[in-house]
Formats: C-alpha cells, sequence, structure tokens
C-alpha cells in the first residue's frame, strides 16, 4: 500500500495506530517486572496485524481471546493475509544476500518453509488474489 487513504479503501474499518514494526518472539524479553520490547526501529503507524504478522495460528488465537477479553478488534483475516504476504516478499528479497552473509539462511529458513505453503499475495482478490483464497483462518 502506498498510502493510508489506499489502505482505508481496501480495508475499511480497520483502524491504524501505532505499532512496533518488528515484533517477533524475539524482541519481547520476558523479566520479573513483565514483558519489555526491544528494537524499535521500524516503529509506524500501521494496523495491529502488522505485529502479529508471521506469528501463526497460535499467535493469532491468543491476540484474538485478549482482544475479546479487552473489548478490542478481533484480527481482520484480510489485512492479515495481506500483511503476511508484505512480510514473506520481505523475507525472499533477502535471499541475494544469502551468499555475502551464508549465516542468514539459518534465519530465513523457517519463514521461507511457512512461504512455501501459503496462497500467493494471501488470496486478497481485489490484489491479484484468488476468490477462493479468501476463506476464514478459523480460530
Amino acid at each position: 500500500m502506498g498510502s493510508r487513504a489506499t489502505f482505508e479503501e481496501v480495508f475499511p474499518g480497520v483502524e491504524l495506530q501505532a505499532i512496533h514494526g518488528d515484533a517477533p518472539a524475539a524482541n519481547i524479553v520476558s523479566t520479573a517486572r513483565g514483558e519489555l520490547y526491544a528494537d524499535f526501529e521500524l516503529a509506524t503507524f500501521g494496523p495491529v496485524e502488522w505485529d502479529v504478522a508471521a506469528m501463526g495460528p497460535d499467535g493469532e488465537a491468543a491476540y484474538d481471546r485478549a482482544a475479546r477479553r479487552r473489548g478490542l478488534r478481533e484480527l481482520d483475516d484480510r489485512v492479515l493475509r495481506f500483511v503476511n504476504a508484505v512480510g514473506m516478499l520481505r523475507v525472499v528479497s533477502c535471499l541475494p544476500l544469502v551468499p555475502q552473509l551464508p549465516m542468514l539462511m539459518d534465519a530465513l529458513k523457517p519463514a521461507i518453509d511457512q512461504w512455501r505453503t501459503m496462497p500467493f499475495a494471501g488470496g486478497l482478490p481485489e490484489l491479484g488474489g484468488s476468490p477462493a483464497d479468501s476463506g476464514s483462518r478459523g480460530g
């Protein structure tokens, strides 16, 4: 998405907010006083789905349970598929760097394996995916 207006047009009703921007579990540190977040150089304004991207069905279900308890919006399936597709594109685009930094492949491999199981472009019909791919993630 090139603009907030385009995002709001494609995903009406999905509010944008401050997000971490790079929230894998490795950037969440448990301490005696609670969880702390690290690595804020990608903090930005976007959908909460961006910070839940790539956490898989268990992470998505945990977020939705917490959102229901707090009276917040649950994850939007279409937005989640979109941000997961963008995240996977970022991972795949790093592959040409592996010959220069071979250890990078160890970090990319789990995401590449996951990417191979995903429908192209998250299955969003208006973004070129198949309408048949636009079902619910369940949970």
